[in-house]
Formats: C-alpha cells, structure tokens, sequence
C-alpha cells in the first residue's frame, strides 16, 4: 500500500522544471478571495459586458469525443473557447501571473510543468522564472503544484 505525501510533506518537496502545476480552486476559498471577479477581468471586452449580468451561471458542455455532457462555469467556458482564441488572450504585455492562469483556463486545468508553460505563453527562455514565481512561498492566484 502506497501513502500520499501530506500536506505538510508537500511542502518539503522542492519542485523542478518537470513538476506540473494547475489551478488550486480550493485555494481561492480558503483565503477568501473572489475567483469570479478575477476570472471575470480576463474575459475579452466583448463578453465582459455581455456576461456580467449571467456571472455564476453553470451551462452544460458536451464532450465532442465521448458525447459525455459535464457541467461547467459559463464563464471559463466563454474564456476557454472563445476569448483564449484571441491574439491579445495572451502577449508580451501580459504578466507571467496572469498569462499562465489563463493558459490553465483555457487548457481546462490540466496540469503543465514551467517548460511546458513558457511555451504556451512564448517565453521559451523564462522556464526558470516561472518555477521560481510558481514555487515560493507567497501562492499567486491559486498557482500551485500538483501533488
């Protein structure tokens, strides 16, 4: 029988280059921040006008390989398939924090190590950055290891 680490183990491993990270959506509870208001400003002007009277409403998506029907937050899903397919979604304006949150958005959260993250957000050379950024004490916007 295998254990998992416990919390307070994981904070004793020091992530690497290859550690996935994601989006904790817990963390955004447990410190009581607003994760709508946040998600909100990352809408492209277009939806945020039109979705700001339809903010928590939860829609149902079809999965178009295995017809599976999920629920999902109306506005990561405005996000995830129309505002990420944007050009200005994410530029060299936009800050690491931000460009990698909404790269977890728009990939549905899965999990992706800083070298696969500087590649979405093309900043191949800023790997060591975002490791850095992602791994240290203070938790940016719910940006955590996946242990």
């Amino acid at each position: 029988m295998t254990l998992s680490p416990s919390p307070t183990a994981n904070r004793l491993i020091k992530p690497t280059l290859k550690t996935k990270f994601h989006i904790d959506f817990d963390w955004w509870e447990r410190e009581s921040r607003e994760f709508r208001v946040y998600l909100t400003s990352h809408l492209c002007p277009e939806h945020q006008a039109a979705l700001a009277e339809h903010a928590g409403e939860v829609i149902d998506v079809v999965d178009p390989e295995t017809a599976e029907v999920r629920k999902e937050d109306g506005i990561q899903h405005t996000l995830r398939m129309h505002c990420s397919q944007l050009p200005e979604f994410i530029t060299a304006h936009t800050s690491l924090v931000d460009a990698v949150f909404r790269v977890f958005i728009a990939n549905g959260n899965q999990p992706l190590s800083p070298e696969e993250l500087a590649d979405r957000i093309g900043r191949p050379g800023q790997a060591n950055m975002i490791l850095r950024t992602l791994s240290g004490a203070r938790v940016y916007k719910g940006l955590r290891p996946v242990y």
